[in-house]
């Protein structure tokens, strides 16, 4: 029997759309003054793309007051995180026309099950009261909006929306079909951060919900290109790679220039086929065949010996590590070293590659120069982006680096905020 929630306006996701931000404005969150390793933040204005990977590679969405003109939208004493239930089609048609007229929205999202994140505590909005003479505070100023618990109790105020559409300014927002999950845990220390400095010291100081320490798997990342759906492969592949996700947590991520029109997508049939069809699977980067990796391996491992060989007598100098630096962890190649355990992969998302080849009796400046020419070679054989990594008198890749290639403007590895 059919259930009565396969319908095209109905949606068993629940989709946390991502807006850009500006911290000079009055609809502003709380400004972390860093963004971790790999995310570059310039000026005061955040891209949606650069806000969806920062929680992506974090694996946090931020609760917050959700401020609009300088009053928070949240009422009660507990922060959230927003999401909507409308259908990905809805979304997607949604999210591009509001995004044209300038509205706080885009077609940037993270996907969770609407299941799974009712255990974890979300729920459906509640839109208006039923006392219509009742209006809780105004909250001007950024005040908190405590409401009278008679009228609501203050443990689920967080989900009171104001709807009015009689008013002479009518307010509805009902079309956002709106869930929230409350952070339920002490923000004293961030209030206090705020008040005294303005901001926080970095995103993970930020209280929220850390998604990858939940039980929650089949995850989807919604973005606009082809382009960018394979930075967020990247990304993805790199914390399956760090060990901090399994290969369960994604299950795609859909590029919004891949589908069919909007219109084309309104049963859930359709969102399913077109999901499928527009899958980028990672599995195939987990299962080229083992000889044909061993190959590539001792291949690669030819070309360091060759360097090795027609370089220069060994100098003395400074010590330390030295490492190539591979940007594109989908390539057969990067897969190939890291299968052969070539390949460690730094705290900040770089694959480091061990370089066993070299003499142990060079100098850092020596290996560093003769890995800018194993680099070149990469590059010139496999057409894949390298640099060298280096660390002054220590071998921990997560070490502060004496010097490395920057390749700034490779996007897969750098999440900028101006994209």
């Amino acid at each position: 029997m059919i259930k009565n929630t396969t319908r095209f306006d109905l949606s068993d996701w629940l989709i946390h759309f991502f807006r850009e931000i500006d911290f000079e404005s009055s609809s502003s969150i709380i400004c972390p003054e860093h963004m971790g390793f790999g995310n570059i933040a310039e000026d005061t204005k955040y891209s949606s793309l650069f806000m969806l990977r920062c929680a992506l590679r974090h694996g946090r969405l931020w609760a917050t007051w959700s401020y609009r003109n300088n009053a928070r939208t949240i009422y009660g004493t507990n922060p959230a995180i927003c999401f909507t239930e409308m259908p990905i089609a809805a979304f997607l048609e949604s999210g591009e026309a509001r995004e044209q007229r300038g509205e706080a929205m885009s077609q940037f999202a993270l996907v969770f099950s609407k299941k799974d994140m009712f255990s974890l505590g979300a729920n459906p909005v509640i839109y208006g009261l039923d006392d219509r003479d009742n209006w809780p505070p105004s909250g001007k100023g950024g005040n908190v909006r405590v409401m009278d618990s008679k009228l609501l109790p203050e443990r689920e105020q967080y989900r009171y929306v104001t709807y009015n559409p009689c008013s002479t300014r009518p307010v509805d927002w009902s079309h956002e079909r709106e869930w929230r999950w409350p952070f339920r845990g002490d923000i004293s220390g961030v209030e206090s951060a705020i008040e005294e400095y303005g901001m926080v010291d970095n995103a993970m100081d930020i209280p929220g919900l850390d998604f990858y320490k939940c039980c929650i798997n089949g995850m989807g990342v919604v973005v606009k290109t082809s382009e960018q759906a394979m930075w967020i492969v990247h990304d993805i592949l790199t914390l399956i790679d760090r060990k901090i996700i399994n290969r369960q947590k994604y299950s795609f991520v859909l590029a919004s220039d891949t589908l069919p029109s909007s219109t084309d997508l309104r049963s859930p049939n359709a969102i399913s086929k077109a999901i499928s069809d527009s899958l980028i699977d990672l599995e195939p980067f987990f299962s080229h065949s083992k000889n044909e990796l061993k190959k590539l391996c001792e291949y690669f491992s030819g070309l360091v010996t060759k360097i090795e060989a027609s370089s220069p007598e060994t100098e003395n100098g400074e010590l330390g590590g030295c490492w190539l630096w591979i940007l594109d962890n989908t390539s057969k190649l990067a897969r190939a070293l890291l299968d052969g355990d070539r390949i460690v992969v730094s705290d900040s998302g770089k694959y480091l590659i061990k370089l066993y080849e070299y003499s142990d009796s060079r100098s850092l400046r020596q290996r560093e120069e003769m890995t800018v020419e194993l680099a070149r070679n990469i590059k010139s054989e496999f057409g894949i982006e390298c640099g060298y990594f280096s660390v002054l008198n220590s071998d921990n890749p997560n070490a502060i680096p004496f010097y490395n290639d920057d390749h700034l403007e490779n996007h897969m590895h750098y999440n900028v905020s101006w994209e």
